[in-house]
């Protein structure tokens, strides 16, 4: 299994791959130190050629990313300057952001992991109680500025993952400064990974990039939990409780990936073809470097659904669209695996909001998973979170939906049962410590309740417990 750290800054020979130049970037490029907010402040390098020495400390929770040494330079990432202001750091202020998740291909196997520090859940040496949400999405840019190096995925499934990247600036090429942040966070073994650009018909722009995270320095050290993600809920092993993994870096520039003034405008996607062994925490992007207008072709506010004895009734709702193709509409027994059940047809182009629906003739008993797939004019797609649905009925268990989710500033709740009485709602981090807490009376006929005053909660992902009468029910919710 594997996890490390990189933040890419290539520049190498290139090799001879029918259809696409490659480079493989000098060792010389890459990272010799990171501090991060472990603890408030926490410093660590590879103690040779003048840097900081191997921090004996290892992180156990949360840590983001608040700056990097590449060559003689020290980069913030604008998570906290004024720490490193505070600790006396001279560094080149910068300010990064992860990437959105648009697509993970590879399917998920036996040993594909999610890592988080193994205080994270604020339970040390065992297993959290419940179990982390599964999807691996946002483990890829939670925390400040989604630089969270406490949390991600190892052994990322073998196949292509999207990332969404576009509106980069021609002033960015070749300015010296690390442009794109790739990070891993365990023991990557030797096989080498495939990192590209690609336009809007997934065609290469530039060059694709070849790397062994294996053959960069350690910076640093952590201690995790990896959970098994092929089993929902997910599993803690004993072999995978409270681990050492070691951390290396890599930063680098747009040219080397041959970006170039006559290229640069069609970017769209940075792709990485991932071999299987491969650890990512987050992909990010020097804000300065690229504008982030609206890299999903969808900003879909809401996905919800009703489940009767021989249908589930599916909505969504979209606040504006961009080049949107359809929606296919997925269903699964279990939650895994997903097999296309209809399609709707999009807007195309639109800034105002849209509603959709969809009815499923099903007699499925017990839980229905829905998901929808977006797809776009040109061919990309990305995947809306799973919905969760129970057939009303006697004895049906008490059902919540969440809309818009991700949210911002406020929450809708819908409940499947309108004549509660009481209702408690707690909103928590995976680790346990609850950041919201509210208490209602008698609905009404609606079924909805309104979380407010939510913006200034952390992005990230959070656990809904949502207690009714008695009955609680816990879902994942992600503030973006």
């Amino acid at each position: 299994m594997t996890k490390n750290l990189l933040l890419l800054t290539l520049a190498g020979v290139a090799l001879a791959v029918p259809g696409q130049a490659q480079t493989t970037p000098a060792v010389t490029n890459a990272v010799t130190e990171i501090i991060t907010d472990y603890n408030g402040y926490w410093r660590s390098g590879t103690g040779k050629n003048g840097n900081a020495a191997l921090n004996p400390t290892m992180p156990e929770d949360s840590h983001n990313l608040l700056a990097f040494k590449l060559g003689n330079n020290i980069f913030s990432t604008g998570v906290n300057n004024a720490k490193l202001d505070e600790a006396k750091i001279s560094y080149a202020k910068s300010a990064y952001k992860a990437l959105p998740v648009l697509n993970i291909a590879g399917e998920i196997v036996p040993n594909t992991k999610v890592g988080l520090g193994q205080r994270y859940d604020k339970v040390n040496n065992g297993p959290s109680v419940p179990a982390p949400a599964r999807d691996l999405a946002p483990y890829l840019r939670d925390g400040l500025n989604g630089l969270d190096l406490g949390t991600g995925v190892a052994n990322v499934p073998a196949g292509a993952i999207d990332f969404g990247i576009d509106n980069v600036k021609v002033s960015s090429l070749g300015d010296g400064n690390p442009d794109i942040v790739v990070t891993q966070i365990a023991s990557p073994g030797g096989k080498n990974d495939v990192y590209q650009f690609l336009d809007a018909n997934d065609k290469l722009v530039g060059n694709s990039v070849t790397i062994n995270i294996g053959s960069l320095a350690v910076v640093g050290n952590w201690m995790a939990d990896f959970y098994e993600a092929s089993t929902n809920p997910m599993t803690l092993g004993a072999g995978f409780t409270n681990t050492e993994r070691p951390i290396r870096l890599w930063a680098g520039d747009f040219a080397a990936f041959g970006i170039t003034s006559a290229n640069v405008a069609t970017i769209r996607k940075f792709r990485l073809n991932i071999n299987g062994d491969s650890d990512l925490a987050f992909v990010a992007y020097n804000t300065e470097a690229a504008e982030l207008k609206n890299p999903l072709p969808v900003t879909l506010t809401s996905f919800t659904g009703q489940a009767k004895a021989s249908y589930s009734d599916l909505r969504w709702e979209t606040a504006q669209e961009l080049n949107s193709a359809a929606f296919e509409v997925q269903a699964s027994p279990d939650g895994r695996t997903f097999a296309v059940v209809g399609r709707v047809e999009a807007a195309g182009n639109s800034g105002t909001a849209h509603r959709y629906s969809y009815r499923h003739r099903t007699t499925q008993a017990g839980p229905r998973y829905y998901r929808l797939r977006q797809l776009d004019l040109d061919g990309s797609s990305t995947y809306s979170s799973v919905v969760t649905l129970v057939a009303a009925g006697a004895g049906s268990p008490l059902q919540v939906t969440a809309a818009p989710n991700p949210f911002g500033a406020s929450l809708h709740l819908l409940l499947s049962r309108a004549d509660a009485g009481t209702v408690q709602v707690q909103l928590a981090t995976l680790a346990g410590r609850t950041v919201y807490e509210r208490h209602f009376e008698h609905l009404g006929q609606s079924g909805k309740l309104e979380l407010t005053g939510l913006t200034g909660l952390p992005a990230g992902l959070y656990l809904a417990r949502v207690v009714v009468d008695g009955q609680a029910t816990v879902l994942k919710v992600v503030k973006q």
